[in-house]
């Protein structure tokens, strides 16, 4: 009898420790950004199983607070089907400008009317389409604004928290809280990861086709935008960005570089006949090559090995999980490589 007590304890025991780690494993949040086009879908629907996060990044406002832009319903359909978690993305995206607008977002922390509208229409948003959360992907926020979108993000994580909606917020990768960097000063990760469920840290884009050519997300800039992160907010709170895309720098005329998806820059290695090298500095692969006006092209890029270290960074730090900008740019191989790197 006494044996057989300790089997059966022994047996509970194992059952909780799986259980326990089947459950861990299940709370990493494994987000895919999509803009709501047939692309994004296709990725959708092919590697939803490598997924339990979508966030549609369809949403924007004006000037007096009301929410514009459109839910993708067919891709919100089959996320509640597959129980993946939607998430509605409000950007301070103006149309007429075609870049994010700090003005407009500093008129939301600002004028009591427009503020009041936007916050009524979140809720009204997140209940019309059951999303399961919010997020705010406010960029260009003004500096002097830093007191006032802390405090926009506590309210808004106020007003949806009584509805039983969660609240994410993105903002720009930083190694310091640095009043000249006007970029990233405005994001106070401390009173925003306070109120926030989760914050989403852009580690991506450290280097883009505005500027000399680099990684867009290199293993130091990634790591020392961890460590601030997380000495600043809660952990499990912070997901890392990770980004589905690569660059291509035309280095004598920077007008003529381009932004290159994931599949796109596979297509190229193999049209140039190009030959990639590890970039043991930034973990990053590069490589370049010559088009048919002479000149030198440098690419930057991310395979399936940079990727499954990079997402592995959500093990060393502890974080909540990784987001991918964005579905529709890539092919199973890099959900394998995200895979690999979270487990």
């Amino acid at each position: 009898m006494k044996k057989a007590l300790i089997l059966a304890a022994l047996g509970i025991a194992l059952a909780l420790f799986f259980y326990s780690n089947t459950k861990a494993k299940a709370e990493t949040m494994i987000l895919g950004y999509t803009a709501g086009d047939t692309a994004s879908y296709q990725s959708l629907t092919s590697y939803h199983g490598y997924l339990n996060g979508a966030a549609f990044d369809t949403f924007a406002f004006n000037k007096k607070g009301v929410i514009l832009g459109k839910a993708p319903e067919q891709q919100l359909s089959f996320a509640k089907k597959k129980k993946i978690k939607t998430w509605a993305v409000i950007s301070n995206y103006n149309d007429g400008i075609e870049d994010f607008d700090g003005a407009l977002a500093s008129r939301i922390m600002t004028d009591k009317t427009a503020r009041k509208t936007f916050l009524d229409g979140l809720v009204k948003l997140a209940e019309k389409h059951a999303f399961y959360g919010i997020n705010i992907d406010f960029e260009a926020v003004n500096p002097r604004d830093r007191a006032r979108y802390a405090s926009l993000i506590k309210d808004i994580s106020a007003i949806l928290h009584k509805k039983n909606i969660k609240t994410m917020v993105s903002v720009p990768a930083k190694s310091a809280d640095d009043q000249k960097d006007s970029w990233s000063w405005p994001y106070d990760y401390a009173k925003i990861g306070k109120t926030a469920d989760v914050v989403q840290i852009m580690t991506y884009d450290e280097h883009g086709i505005w500027s000399e050519p680099g990684s867009v997300a290199g293993t130091k800039w990634i790591k020392s935008s961890l460590q601030f992160a997380v000495k600043a907010i809660k952990p499990s709170k912070v997901v890392m960005g990770i980004p589905a895309y690569g660059n291509d720098w035309d280095t004598a005329n920077q007008a003529n570089s381009r932004f290159m998806q994931w599949n796109a820059v596979k297509s190229l290695i193999k049209q140039k006949k190009a030959k990639p090298v590890y970039d043991q500095k930034t973990g990053s692969m590069t490589f370049t090559y010559q088009d048919n006006n002479g000149h030198k092209h440098a690419v930057w890029f991310e395979n399936e090995k940079t990727i499954q270290a990079k997402a592995h960074f959500t093990k060393t730090y502890h974080i909540g999980g990784v987001s991918v900008y964005a579905l529709g740019y890539e092919s199973e191989s890099f959900w394998k490589a995200i895979r690999a790197g979270t487990t």
